[in-house]
């Protein structure tokens, strides 16, 4: 087998491979054999049909194309490991003569990467508090939760439950699709339709109608209704007042399983949202620098590689699009694009990925950032606690898995703390 190497470029390497007569013959032999235990033939037993007999029942082009791929993959792993390339995707592959077989590998190999003015990225981290208003909107969100409802027989006011009769028009009077419905529950003043609409229910009385004109944002999510003016009938049928239950200590109890006063139940909401308010800094922290780095990291890109990464992108669309009970078909005719097309959409997307996985190793590897194995033990038994929590037991081979996303993750909090003020 003759086999040379050279440099495609700053991140490919152009591997050619040409095997003799004498190799690609015993390849061939081997794929008689193998065809041989497939196909039936009358008169013989399955498995011991001779290799003549096989080439007379299977046709020749078959038996070629079965001969290339049987020799492949040896034949390249041989070639990369004489060579000492470490393939870093799927090589491209062209296929220069099948008989003896002769072909050209181009491998994408790990690139010359550069994290530009790496001295001008820095981070604030905010400082995070939790005030008595923020302690009083928490309760109150709480009791909103859990509040009951009664009918009451007055004017409708801002924080009532009620139930409407609606229908819109545009300014000729025509219907408009979508805007109609019949005993319609809404909460007022929580802002849940558009701007305008509940603050002229308010003051209504059950059982009146009434007649106003809203004009629709500018962003609304459905484009036909941007800037749109619609003229609204709505007829009021049901108002309910809202009671807030009392914080006292059965409805603490309820709330966290405890026995707690209203000062350690405040305590506790304190604790929680300073938690909650320190993960989401950390998390901002976090993607304020991935973009840093993702736009200021330079590297070489194999076609290849940014090939094999918007399979990814376009694999977890496949894949989300199936949680969600779409066919993959009707997903492309839904966003009147071809595979081809969100192949080409997606080139941008895939170059930004590459280039924030490829400065993140990077800046590991420059700023020499290591996980010990008792930190990573820690973290994983941690994991282990909230999993358990959740019910769920992750499969043993599961383990490796959640261990490199830990590591990963530890060492992307030892990157941030480096660039945080």
């Amino acid at each position: 087998m003759k086999i040379t190497a050279e440099k495609a470029g700053k991140a490919e390497m152009k591997l050619t491979v040409e095997l003799t007569e004498l190799e690609m013959q015993d390849y061939y032999r081997k794929t008689l054999e193998k065809l041989g235990r497939q196909i039936n033939v009358k008169g013989f037993r399955p498995g011991k049909i001779p290799p003549e007999v096989v080439e007379q029942q299977v046709e020749k082009p078959y038996i070629m194309a079965q001969t290339v791929e049987m020799a492949f993959a040896p034949t390249y792993m041989e070639a990369i490991k004489q060579e000492k390339i470490e393939p870093i995707a799927q090589p491209k592959v062209k296929i220069l003569a099948d008989s003896p077989l002769k072909y050209e590998a181009l491998i994408p190999v790990y690139p010359e990467v550069k994290v530009k003015d790496l001295k001008k990225i820095k981070l604030e981290r905010k400082k995070i508090e939790v005030t008595e208003a923020d302690i009083d909107a928490e309760v109150k969100h709480f009791q909103t939760y859990h509040a009951t409802y009664a009918d009451v027989d007055r004017a409708a006011a801002s924080g009532d439950r009620v139930e409407i009769d609606f229908q819109g028009t545009d300014e000729g009077g025509a219907p408009l699709e979508g805007t109609v419905s019949k005993n319609h529950p809404m909460i007022l003043g929580e802002k849940t339709f558009v701007p305008g609409f509940e603050e002229n229910l308010v003051g209504m009385n059950k059982g009146e109608e009434k007649e106003f004109s809203v004009t629709f944002p500018a962003d609304y999510f459905h484009k036909p209704f941007q800037n749109k003016p619609v003229k609204f009938k709505v007829k009021l049928n049901r108002i309910e007042e809202r009671h807030l239950p009392a914080l006292d200590a059965e409805f603490i109890k309820k709330l966290t399983g405890k026995e707690l006063s209203e000062a350690e139940f405040r305590a506790e909401i304190r604790t929680n949202l300073l938690k909650h308010r320190e993960q989401e800094e950390s998390a901002r922290l976090e993607t304020e620098l991935l973009e840093k780095i993702r736009d200021n990291t330079e590297v070489d890109l194999a076609e290849g590689l940014v090939d094999e990464e918007i399979h990814y992108i376009l694999d977890e669309l496949k894949s989300n699009a199936a949680s969600r009970g779409i066919d993959w078909n009707d997903y492309l005719k839904a966003t009147n694009k071809s595979e081809h097309d969100l192949h080409e959409a997606k080139k941008t997307e895939a170059e930004g990925r590459l280039r924030l996985r490829f400065g993140v190793q990077e800046l590991f590897k420059q700023e020499k950032i290591e996980v010990t194995d008792q930190e990573l033990e820690q973290s994983f038994q941690d994991e282990m606690k909230i999993l358990a929590s959740m019910n769920y037991q992750p499969k043993i081979e599961d383990g490796e898995n959640i261990k490199a996303r830990l590591r990963n993750k530890l060492k992307l909090e030892k990157l941030i703390a480096l660039f945080v003020k």
